[in-house]
């Protein structure tokens, strides 16, 4: 079996912003696909029924989604039109009859902002929007006529289409997932909300919250009562951008759709709001979920299933149909890679204070005895069990990779997450130690282990190996985080006011920072062979 090249670990397409047009016949995304000039972006709608597609806007070129996450587009509750965030040049309206389109206008918003997340209301009488992660907009959709709802939150995000602009916003010194509201609510302090929706004919509302420790969907049915649904199990992750939608309504109210997290791995469910039944839909990691008739879609993702946009016929909830609409990957992952393609297994190392940490094992058909223990960034965030090019090429080369959830990492509820507050550089690298104890106990030998990360992750593989040397062979990193209290310094305008938090200090001179930093650690990573990437941004 041959190797993941470099062509083909680059040829891996996107689809994201799941829709499906009211009606419940057509589901729509935005693919991006390859052209003489490079990737651009294309509004499309699929026809489940006859598999037929239809190009809805492609110039002006319209924004994407960010993995499995939309905000890109939204249609009018008649399905006659919809609303579509382009990338240089606000917002427009595409008018739609049955299959063609009728006509493209632009909307009166500031070109030179940065909009996301339309949502019209369920009348279909207003728009609205998000400009710059900031104001929350209403547009009139007859008059034209457009307001701010709401300006006085630092952040602000999804809003619901409902009365009000009820929108995610949150201030600093928290980030959405310490502190949050629905706005124009009151914050209820230690929690942390998200994802605001209606059902379709504007009678049901919910959202997510960690009230209980884990992002769980609340229903806020008719009569005036709400219910939690599955808990104990994680329905979504930090929101590190707008158009997260792992949950929805059905259309008339009586059901919610969920994307349930557990230990990583994915699964697609729908729950009476009664409580009384629950189905699991699918299997894999689900993101951009839309409901309307009999039609859920949505984005889906699995350690075997490159991204693909799919829609499940519910008309028999015991026996879902899922047809893939679009599936933008190279055929050569399939033909050529298919055994490379490997489930994860699921493990846990024990901390030095006796706390578990998972991790998730990715083995190769024919291994060469190599290990490599990967980090994520964030360092609030997690990595799922979806497609990842970067792992397969490994695993296709006869290494072991094991991704680390040290705490800190979402997925686990509120507490895990939290436990690395104040002690970032610190906690992260012993846990990550632990798992590399355990990985060695099965094993694997120090000199055949090398650790990995980018960004926050860089920081625990570059502890790691400062701290204990000997556990690891070498450290690939990239744009990894060096210098602690330079990070105190500069004010990152998204998280940068986040840090204290995180590092249990507003003091640059703080001497815990030095010992955190891999900067200060020169003697003992000149031990240990390292091979650093860097660039002008970080885009982890």
């Amino acid at each position: 079996m041959p190797a993941v090249s470099l062509e083909v670990l680059l040829s891996v397409g996107d689809v994201t912003d799941a829709r499906v047009r009211p009606g419940g016949e057509w589901v729509s995304a935005v693919e991006t696909v390859a052209t003489e000039t490079g990737p651009r972006n294309v509004l499309r709608m699929w026809h489940p029924e006859s598999g037929r597609s239809v190009a809805l806007l492609a110039d002006p070129e319209p924004a994407a989604g960010r993995g499995l996450s939309g905000g890109a587009h939204a249609w009018h509750p008649a399905g006659g039109a919809v609303a579509v965030v382009v990338r240089r040049g606000g917002i427009v309206v595409v008018s739609v009859d049955t299959d063609s389109v009728r006509s493209v206008e632009l909307l009166p918003f500031d070109a030179t902002r940065t909009w996301s997340t339309p949502e019209f209301t369920a009348d279909g009488r207003e728009l609205h929007v998000v400009a710059d992660w900031h104001d929350v907009i209403g547009l009139d959709t007859e008059t034209l006529e457009t307001w701010v709802f709401h300006d006085a939150s630092d952040f602000a995000m999804d809003p619901a289409g409902v009365a009000g602009g009820v929108a995610l916003s949150w201030n600093r010194p928290d980030m959405s997932w310490t502190s949050s509201r629905l706005q124009p609510a009151p914050t209820a302090e230690g929690v942390s909300v998200q994802q605001p929706r209606r059902s379709h004919d504007g009678r049901l509302a919910g959202w997510i919250d960690d009230q209980n420790d884990w992002w769980n969907v609340v229903v806020a049915r008719p009569d005036g009562t709400t219910r939690r649904c599955d808990g104990g199990h994680e329905h979504a992750g930090p929101v590190w951008g707008p158009g997260q939608r792992t949950w929805c309504p059905s259309p008339d109210g009586t059901r919610v759709a969920i994307a349930r997290n557990d230990d990583g791995f994915g699964s697609l469910w729908v729950h009476d709001i009664d409580g009384r039944e629950a189905w699991q839909i699918a299997r894999g990691v689900h993101g951009c979920l839309s409901w309307e008739g009999g039609t859920l879609a949505a984005v889906r993702s699995g350690a075997r299933t490159p991204q693909q946009l799919v829609s499940y016929r519910l008309d028999n909830m015991s026996a879902p149909v899922r047809t893939i609409l679009c599936a933008p990957v190279d055929a050569r992952w399939i033909r050529d890679h298919d055994d490379d393609l490997v489930e994860p297994t699921m493990h846990a190392a024990r901390a030095v204070d006796g706390a578990q940490v998972p991790y998730r094992l990715y083995s190769p058909i024919d291994p060469n005895g190599g290990l490599i223990v990967w980090v994520h960034g964030g360092p609030i965030d997690q990595w799922q069990v979806t497609f990842r090019p970067r792992i397969t090429a490994w695993v296709s080369r006869g290494w072991t990779v094991a991704v680390v959830d040290h705490r800190g990492s979402t997925g686990h509820g509120r507490r895990f997450r939290e436990a690395l507050h104040g002690r970032w550089g610190d906690l992260d690298v012993s846990d990550t130690a632990a798992v590399v104890v355990d990985l060695h106990t099965l094993g694997f030998a120090p000199n055949a282990t090398v650790m990995m990360g980018g960004s926050a992750g860089g920081l625990t593989a570059l502890g790691l190996a400062g701290r204990h040397p000997d556990l690891v062979a070498g450290v690939v990193t990239s744009y990894p985080v060096v210098d602690l209290a330079e990070m105190l310094r500069h004010d990152d305008p998204f998280e940068g006011h986040y840090m204290p938090t995180l590092l249990g200090t507003d003091d640059p001179d703080d001497a815990r920072l030095v010992e955190r930093s891999p900067l200060a650690m020169a003697d003992s990573l000149a031990r240990v062979p390292l091979l650093v990437f860097h660039g002008d941004n970080d885009l982890s």
